[in-house]
């Protein structure tokens, strides 16, 4: 039976919707399933999830200082050239600030939605920093599957996984992998990938 809060929303003839407006925020909260549902369920997200590498924290630090060094130095140079109204000086302290704070803040969001998990018929990865991404890439779709090493990548231990789709142009990256771990996925999402399109 409908509670009463539903049936004004949803209307009695039809099922057709009246206009919105007609229950609070708070009401409508409580008559959609527990947040934690939502999170942890079979339709949303596995039962585990794996989290990147600590390291990868490091390799986002060192990137994001490269960029704040590379604007700060900027900020210097237009505070030199131009006749800035504050004192000299301050235009690339408070930009060298607020790029650091911008970063730390940053790193540390990107690591806690960063999730992955490696199911029976589907690659499972959750992304994001203020917009989260959450993709479901069906094991019988992909292609190939290979690992990739920059520099600071090679610095740090760490590897990138990259699914390849039967899709033209769509792919699934996992940065921030042990090198043995990246690896084993790489070896373990061929063996499926044969195993699923032999079905």
């Amino acid at each position: 039976m409908r509670s009463p809060k539903l049936s004004r929303n949803l209307g009695e003839a039809g099922g057709e919707p009246d206009p919105p407006g007609r229950l609070s925020w708070r009401e409508m909260d409580a008559a959609m399933p527990a947040r934690q549902d939502l999170q942890d369920g079979d339709a949303a997200a596995p039962a585990e999830l794996v989290p990147l590498n600590p390291r990868v924290r490091r390799l986002w630090w060192v990137r994001g200082a490269v960029v704040v060094l590379q604007l700060t130095v900027l900020a210097a140079v237009i505070d030199w050239v131009g006749d800035p109204p504050t004192p000299r000086g301050l235009v690339p302290l408070g930009v060298a600030l607020l790029g650091a704070a911008v970063v730390a803040v940053s790193v540390r969001l990107r690591y806690a939605r960063w999730r992955y998990a490696v199911r029976e018929a589907d690659l499972w990865i959750r992304s994001g920093l203020l917009w989260v991404t959450i993709s479901v890439i069906p094991l019988s779709r992909l292609q190939f599957v290979d690992t990739r090493q920059g520099p600071l990548e090679r610095y740090f231990r760490l590897s990138s996984l990259v699914v390849h789709t039967a899709a033209l142009g769509t792919s699934g990256k996992l940065p921030g992998l042990d090198v043995e771990e990246a690896e084993r996925l790489r070896e373990r999402l061929a063996r499926v990938e044969f195993d699923v399109a032999g079905i």
